[in-house]
């Protein structure tokens, strides 16, 4: 390969199921993923000792090609956009701290050409992704319309080149194809689950869901999801971020496209995103530091523990943010492992 790859351990794509008694068509319960973004813009020294606690079983690598420098962590040239897969220039202190369970993100908008995504996927596979995670991205510049990226591939021709890849062999063959879902947008569509369908057409078995910027709209998206059975034919993982403020409320809002008035059928989302950062700025003028601070970490611990009670879904992706967010996980991280520990005495498959 063009790109050099460094291994880390494979764990397989498929993830590990507990046996357990469940309603419905379902006969056994997996046990629950729990990811941990690795964070382009906080120090490893941060993140270390999160990764290091057991309740973590998985980390998303994004493809971003900006990180914090630090000495003894392999980092692409700066203002590089054509740098390797995060998890193929891993220093030893990540491999031996990071969860077996590697998600790479490749985003097309970072693709050059077919060729170079090709590339880019295969390095990934090499160095021991467990998942490809395929996201359109956005172009240099923050648009995301599909005549302003740098070339013409969006995520499903991600995927479909991923799964004719893995078909001829390069690509591992346990390795999962994954795809994102933005509920809080779709679930206002006319229909919710087109999108994905799309994306479980061009090959996605994972998708990885942007955290409920609106939540009513988000369980919109999520009941049409499963009254088509869709869960069924992919793995879901919720994403969960944390907020530290009311301005991180409405980062995340703008993220999942809720202020974008360019965007179609954002109005019920939209509405309610309004309501949740209404309610987010008034909490935080009316608490002193300390209970706001307990109250932030409450929610965080409500919206994980809501997802690994779902026996539909198969996870849960923190995505910490900073510094102070990665603080907020630890403090959270016990209550998490309890969480998604498996019934005790289920059988675990290797």
């Amino acid at each position: 390969r063009a790109l050099e790859a460094s291994t880390v351990p494979r764990a397989r794509g498929s993830m590990p199921a507990a046996t357990a008694v469940v309603s419905g068509a379902m006969s056994a319960k997996q046990a629950a993923r729990v990811f941990l973004e690795r964070s382009p813009y906080v120090s490893w020294r941060a993140q270390r000792p999160v990764f290091a606690h057991p309740a973590f079983n998985g980390v998303i690598h994004p493809d971003l090609p900006v990180w914090a420098g630090e000495p003894g962590i392999p980092e692409p040239a700066v203002g590089s956009d054509a740098a390797a897969p995060r998890i193929s220039r891993l220093a030893k202190t990540e491999v031996d701290i990071l969860p077996d369970f590697h998600v790479q993100t490749i985003a097309a908008s970072r693709c050059r050409s077919a060729a170079e995504a090709r590339q880019r996927i295969a390095a990934a596979s090499d160095a021991g992704a467990s998942a490809i995670l395929m996201v359109t991205g956005d172009a240099p510049g923050g648009s995301s319309r599909r005549g302003s990226r740098r070339g013409s591939w969006d995520s499903t021709d991600l995927l479909r080149e991923a799964g004719a890849m893995r078909e001829r062999g390069e690509v591992h063959e346990d390795v999962t194809l994954a795809c994102v879902a933005n509920p809080s947008l779709e679930g206002a569509a006319r229909d919710p689950t087109a999108r994905l369908r799309a994306k479980l057409d061009a090959g996605a078995e994972m998708v990885v869901t942007q955290p409920a910027a609106a939540p009513a709209t988000s369980r919109m998206w999520w009941d049409a999801v499963r009254s088509r059975s869709i869960h069924r034919e992919c793995d879901v993982v919720f994403g969960v971020a944390y907020l530290a403020s009311w301005r991180s409320v409405r980062f995340w809002q703008r993220l999942c496209g809720l202020c974008d008035s360019q965007a179609g059928d954002v109005g019920a989302g939209a509405e309610e995103s309004d309501e949740v950062a209404r309610l987010w700025e008034e909490t935080e003028r009316t608490m002193d530091a300390k209970t706001f601070e307990e109250w932030r970490d409450e929610r965080l611990d409500l919206a994980i523990a809501a997802v690994l009670a779902d026996e539909d879904a198969h996870g849960v992706h923190l995505m910490p943010v900073t510094e102070e967010g990665y603080g907020a996980v630890a403090r959270v991280a016990d209550a998490i492992g309890a969480l998604a520990r498996p019934p005790s005495g289920a059988a675990r498959e290797g």
